[in-house]
């Protein structure tokens, strides 16, 4: 299967991830206040290679019904990569917690010098859209710990809704907090507001 196109919104890019991205990706995969709600720490520059050459391999071996894209997200004005996405589906995704497979799932992460400027909420926004308009998801799911209060805004400015709660010792990550799963639904989607994206080289 051929790569995802480009998306482009407002202020960004979003293209598939390439193991040249390693050096600009550890700029916030090996930050500890980045890396602090997700499910690993801080990455060193190996296992940060290491994740990055996993993501390309699963995005190269994705089809029609099942895929893996990890995403670079860039500033249209610069080229800079800020931040990283991640759109999936799976009978058994990460834990905790299964979906259903005709369901997509969304990953997103933001350099903190990039925070407060509503960078985050585009590219999750242009990575929903391309779910459900481009992979044709019935629902949207992503996990978010109950202390990270900003992607917990942003998910619920997408139109997102609490799914279900997982406790600190349901935590498969080791960090051991309590999160959410939040939903996001076709007819939710369809109805409701979103930002202009086009996909294209």
């Amino acid at each position: 299967m051929s790569p995802p196109a480009p998306i482009r919104t407002e202020r960004l890019v979003l293209r598939p991830l390439a193991i040249e991205d390693a050096a600009a990706v550890l700029r916030f995969r090996g930050d500890p206040i980045a890396t602090q709600y997700l499910s690993h720490g801080p990455l060193s520059p190996d296992e940060n290679t290491a994740r990055l050459r996993q993501l390309v391999e699963a995005a190269g071996s994705s089809g029609l019904d099942w895929f893996n894209f990890g995403w670079a997200i860039e500033l249209r004005e610069t080229g800079e990569v800020i931040g990283d996405g991640r759109t999936w589906n799976s009978a058994e995704p990460p834990a905790p917690g299964n979906i259903p497979a005709d369901c997509g799932s969304l990953g997103y992460i933001l350099h903190p010098g990039h925070h407060g400027r509503g960078l985050g909420r585009e590219a999750a926004g242009a990575l929903v859209g391309w779910l459900f308009e481009q992979r044709g998801m019935h629902a949207v799911f992503a996990g978010v710990y109950e202390s990270n209060l900003p992607s917990r805004r942003l998910l619920a400015r997408l139109g997102f809704r609490q799914d279900r709660h997982f406790t600190s010792s349901q935590d498969t990550t080791g960090k051991n907090l309590p999160s959410w799963r939040y939903r996001l639904d076709r007819n939710s989607y369809e109805t409701g507001p979103r930002p202009a994206t086009k996909p294209g080289p």
